[in-house]
This record gives structure tokens, sequence and C-alpha cells, in this order.
């Protein structure tokens, strides 16, 4: 049941009808219903023991901590609670790339390849393992309390507009919301109609459309070489941002109609000025439940804090930096291997930002002299476009590892991309492969439309402005004309059925 789907709709449609006329109290009831509903049509039915084993032993674990106060029994629970749930994760994400791993030497010294798995993963996960062990850690913190009901603590797991891509949320923040009683809030519901109908549109009409090109030009790289790489790696990243923050549109919509709010993911990533702040904005819960869970109790531990100590006293106020970027390196290496499994990511969506944020702070000082040499104003526009565009070039050049079918084919690209090409002789080709299927001169201008309309939605959001203004403090007639474009640009360029969420996959 894709979430873009007519199906989706109307199993929201029925569950709202339901969840609004029915005693408050048995609301979150509904809402675990549904949440199960969703889970068996889409994924295979004994799958959901990874989920029920993650509840049951988590459930344990926390009430545990409840009633036993010595420090070391409490940390074995925890110790042995982490590796079931991380090593369910591991095994069906993971084993693959550990056997391609081995194979790569194997293969050269004897000859001997070992065959890979396939075992199927339960319904979202990476997003469910991740926020479940942040519930299991916040307890043990002392942070979060337990939950004394278990099947409540399933909801908060398995709540169905979670398990598609997130965003991954924590107890204290998201568990109060799924329980309290909620009456029904007409400007609520409508926002979160609005929103649902402008991510099916990103993704119907932007990604997927742009997907057909994307496709095209990264299986063909032999027709590609020089600008057309890095135009193809910033189609990508553009249809990738179409597609996830699509997703997010859908999911924070649903779940607002329900009258739930959820976190954002993005805040105008394409905006940024450094990829450091670039990920601060894009992909928020991932980011900031590495930094409190992964980089924030590593640089607590003893040896980064004697580290820093000692390269302080050595290097000077640089030398301290160097345990934040051990830490760091940690967490990126987990972000490239959370994405999937396989070396490209862990090469180009974790270790070349790391590369890149670490060599940005390290170079700052540097940089800082030579803006002042050059008298460079900060506020002026084209030094902010400058920035803006180098940017998502780096972003773009560690995406072609994301796309491309594989480490070498990415490498492919990249040394393609500094060989001198042709701009008609490319063109040519692509106008000939997909232009018919792409849609045409409507579909096109459609999309123009709409990718201009997210660049003013990100304008405002940058500006920590409310999106929703745009179209509530417009009358009537002109909302209304609005919401009927919207759906006629989804009827007449939606490439429906055209590709699954990217981010489904993880």
């Amino acid at each position: 049941m894709i979430i873009t789907s007519v199906s989706y709709l109307i199993f929201i449609a029925v569950s709202l009808l339901i969840y609004w006329h029915i005693p408050h109290r048995l609301q979150w009831i509904v809402l675990l219903i549904d949440s199960l509903l969703f889970y068996f049509l889409n994924a295979k039915a004994y799958t959901f023991l990874y989920l029920l084993l993650s509840v049951i032993t988590v459930y344990a674990a926390t009430r545990y901590f409840d009633y036993e106060n010595n420090a070391k029994k409490r940390k074995k629970v925890l110790i042995i609670t982490l590796v079931v749930n991380v090593g369910v994760l591991a095994a069906l994400k993971y084993t693959n790339l550990l056997i391609n791993s081995v194979n790569f030497f194997s293969e050269r010294i004897s000859g001997i390849v070992i065959p890979n798995v396939s075992w199927i993963a339960s319904l979202g996960i990476s997003f469910y393992t991740l926020q479940i062990i942040a519930y299991l850690l916040d307890c043990y913190w002392g942070v979060a309390e337990a939950e004394n009901n278990p099947l409540k603590l399933l909801l908060f797991t398995s709540y169905f507009p979670l398990m598609v891509s997130g965003p991954i949320s924590r107890y204290q923040d998201l568990g109060p919301k799924l329980l309290e009683e909620h009456r029904f809030d007409y400007e609520m519901v409508t926002c979160g109609v609005r929103r649902i109908a402008w991510g099916i549109a990103k993704k119907v009409v932007v990604a997927d459309r742009l997907s057909i090109v994307v496709s095209y030009m990264f299986n063909n790289t032999g027709m590609f070489s020089g600008i057309w790489v890095l135009i193809a790696a910033m189609l990508f990243i553009t249809q990738l941002y179409f597609d996830f923050s699509g997703c997010m549109d859908i999911v924070i919509g649903v779940s607002r109609c329900f009258g739930i709010k959820l976190m954002e993911n993005f805040r105008a990533p394409f905006l940024s000025k450094n990829i450091q702040e670039f990920w601060q904005r894009w992909h928020i819960a991932l980011g900031t439940w590495l930094k409190n869970y992964i980089m924030y109790p590593l640089l607590k531990t003893e040896g980064l804090v004697n580290l820093g100590a000692k390269c302080k006293k050595r290097f000077g106020k640089q030398g301290k930096k160097i345990p934040s970027y051990i830490a760091m390196f940690v967490v990126w290496s987990l972000m490239g291997l959370w994405h999937g499994s396989s070396w490209k990511y862990v090469v180009g969506e974790g270790w070349w930002f790391w590369l890149a944020i670490v060599a940005g702070q390290m170079l700052e000082p540097i940089f800082k002299r030579l803006k002042k040499c050059l008298k460079i104003n900060e506020q002026n526009i084209i030094w902010k476009m400058f920035q803006i565009s180098r940017t998502l070039v780096i972003y773009a050049f560690g995406m072609i590892f994301f796309n491309a079918n594989s480490m070498s084919s990415a490498v492919e690209m990249i040394g393609k991309m500094f060989v001198p090409t042709g701009i008609v002789a490319p063109l040519i080709y692509l106008y000939k492969g997909v232009w018919s299927q792409f849609g045409g001169e409507l579909v096109l201008f459609l999309i123009i439309v709409l990718v201009g309309l997210q660049m003013l939605c990100d304008i405002r959001v940058y500006r920590e402005m409310d999106v929703q203004i745009l179209i509530t403090q417009r009358n009537a007639g002109v909302r209304w004309t609005l919401y009927f474009l919207l759906v006629f640009t989804i009827i007449v360029a939606g490439a429906f059925g055209q590709s699954s969420f990217i981010y489904f996959a993880f």
C-alpha cells in the first residue's frame, strides 16, 4: 500500500471517520489497530516477530530499571537488550555486506565465494529500531519514564505514519501525544490535508518524473561526461529532496489529521551555506539521534576525555577538537551504514561528508582571514549564492555514490566529470531517450512551477516564517482555486506507479 495510492487515502479516510466518532479515551486503540493493519498489509506477516521481539525485550528491560537500583545489574540488562535489538538489525541488513567484504578477499586468494543470504527485514526496521533504542537509553538514563502498558509501547514503536520513513521520534515527545485525548480541530485537519496533497504532488509530479531522467543518465554513463555528470548529480539530489520531503509532508499531514503533530524532518536544506548546516537541516531526526545517542556519549568516555586533554596540551586549541573529529568519524560511518548494505554508502554518504565538515572546521581560521583580505561582505547576495551553490555541489558529489549502481560505477562517473565534453550530443541522447516518457512541455512547465513554489516555501522556512500563512491568509476563492490547480497538476502530470519512495529501502 504505497502512501500515494488511492487505497492508502481510503484507508486514512475510513480510519479518521472512526477515530473522530469514538470516545476520546479509545482513540489510541484505533491508532494501534491502524498500525497493525498497515504493517500486515505491507509486510510479510512473520517479520512482525522482529518488531515484537524489540518491544518485548525493551519493555522488560525498562520495567526492570524501575525496580533495580544496582548499577551493575542495570548496565548488564541494558547491554543485553542493546545487543539483541542491534543484533537483529545488523543481521537482517548487513549480513550480505559482511559476506561481500569477505568474498572480495577470499575470491582473490582461494577462489571461494560465499553466497549471499535473502533475509526479509521487517517494515521500517531501521526507523523503529533507532526509535526504541532511544527510548531504552532514555529510561536507563532517567530522562523518560517507562511505559507500564506494553500495548502502548507497541503503538509508539509501530505508529503507522512513521513506519515508512520516520521521522525518528523520542518517546517523551511523541508518546504522550499518541495517548492523550484529541478533539476534532478543523484547522489542524485541513492543514494536514493540504500537507498530504502537497507531498503527493512533490512525489508523483517532480520526483517520479525526474527519476526517469536521472535513471537514464546514471544507467548510460558512457553517453555523459564533463558537466553532464554534475547535471545528473544535481538532478538526483533534486529528485531525492522532493521524494523524501514529499514523503515527510504526507506522513506529517496524515498524523496532523489525527491531531498529532510530528517533528519536521527538513528545514530548507538547499539554502544552507555549508555542508555542516546542510546536515542540520536535512533528515533532522536521524542527525539528532546520532548526536544524542552516539556522538555525545562517545565524547564523555574516559578515553576521549583524556585524549582531548593531551591533544590540547600538545597542539593547542585545534588539538582539543581531535576527540570530536574521532567521534564524528564514528557517527558518519554509522550514517553511511544506516543508508545501505554497501561500502558505497559508507564512502559517499559517510566518510565524504565527515571529510568535508572536518576540513571546513580545520580551515575556518584561514577562510576568515581570506574573506577579510578580500573584503567579502557576508550579507552580499552573490556571496550567499556562491556558498549555497558550493554546498549543493559538495552534497551532490557524495550522492553520486548513493545513486550509482556500485562503488566502481560511482568512481567512474566522478572520473568522467573531469573529461571535456560537448553540450549538444548528450542533450540529443537525453531527448531521444526520455522526452516522450518524461511527458513533454506541459509536464516540464508544471515541474518548474512546483520547484519554484517549493523554493518560495523554503525561503520562508529559512527565515523562520510559517508557510501555512501563505494559504490561510488568502480568501476562499483564491484558496480553492489553488487547491483545484494542485489536484489538476497531480492528475495531469503525476507519474503514478513509477517508483516507491527512495527511503522506503531503509
